[in-house]
């Protein structure tokens, strides 16, 4: 009988072999740290077992399949046999956990090196802890050019989905500029509350078309979508960009590969956290530990 995991998102399909408690706490055991890596960037991995002769007694007749899912990329596959299962499920485990490496590793060390080195990035000076890395891309309508059905009085208007720390610091911000703001937050208590200091505010799901519909993202000159969720993220970028063809996206992400999932849905440009926090706390440490050295000196 296939068994699926409650403590990771492990499915372990026996095959022509029996299993046992002992054997699934072996795979657990030996792919927590694959799920310590990449356990983020995954949903689900498959075990497969399988006595290659059967009846039939062999070296090396126990095969062990690992299949990881994993966002945005083709599933990863490995094979191992051995003697026994417990050898199979070892050697796969191993071979799977390279693989990640390989795919992952060099996908993120790529994506790293252009905000290293500032290809289509903000050049905005120095980052600090309270800010983030922006990847901007051109806008699909340029500056000074929105369409006339995207103002508010001569002002763009402006979408704000999740009305967190994040949220509020912009709605601060375009206060200040005299930008009308429309703000959608899945919370009922901080619409209301917000609805009683006179914010414009919708309750809803920000991945729902009738919740973006109802909040006027046909006719807003921008959205920025706030909610720290990521993977919400990716899924509102897709869905206001169905809507509206114009509208800047500007979205917020956890993590670089969510980030680059909502430029590939649609998001002109991405806030990316894990990039921000890697920055600050090198220039942080960084500074920490040049101060110590011109103490010793």
């Amino acid at each position: 009988m296939d068994r699926t995991s409650s403590k990771l998102p492990i499915r372990i399909i026996p095959g022509n072999l029996e299993t046992s408690v002992a054997i699934e706490s072996w795979v657990h055991r030996k792919l927590a740290g694959a799920f310590h890596r990449y356990g983020s960037k995954m949903t689900a991995i498959e075990v497969h077992f399988e006595d290659v002769n059967g009846p039939k007694h062999g070296n090396n007749d126990t095969r062990c399949f690992m299949e990881a899912r994993v966002n945005g990329r083709t599933p990863i596959a490995v094979t191992a046999r051995s003697n026994d299962l417990y050898g199979a499920i070892d050697a796969a485990a191993r071979r799977l956990n390279a693989a990640l490496g390989r795919a992952i590793g060099r996908s993120d060390t790529r994506a790293r090196h252009r905000f290293r080195h500032g290809r289509g990035l903000d050049a905005h000076g120095p980052l600090h802890a309270t800010e983030s890395s922006t990847v901007q891309l051109k806008p699909s309508v340029p500056a000074g050019q929105l369409s006339g059905e995207r103002s508010v009085g001569g002002a763009k208007k402006v979408i704000i989905a999740g009305y967190g720390p994040v949220g509020r610091a912009l709605a601060d911000q375009l206060s200040k500029l005299g930008v009308p703001f429309t703000v959608i937050d899945s919370n009922p208590a901080t619409a209301r509350t917000q609805e009683r200091l006179g914010i414009s505010v919708l309750c809803g799901d920000t991945t729902n078309p009738d919740v973006l519909r109802a909040a006027g993202i046909e006719t807003a000159a921008a959205i920025a979508i706030t909610i720290p969720d990521g993977d919400d993220a990716v899924r509102a970028c897709a869905a206001a960009r169905r809507l509206a063809s114009d509208i800047h996206i500007a979205a917020r992400t956890t993590f670089l590969f969510q980030g680059f999932g909502a430029l590939r849905a649609g998001a002109n440009s991405i806030t990316v956290e894990e990039i921000a926090t890697a920055q600050a706390m090198a220039r942080e440490v960084a500074a920490q530990v040049a101060g110590i050295g011109r103490i010793a000196q």
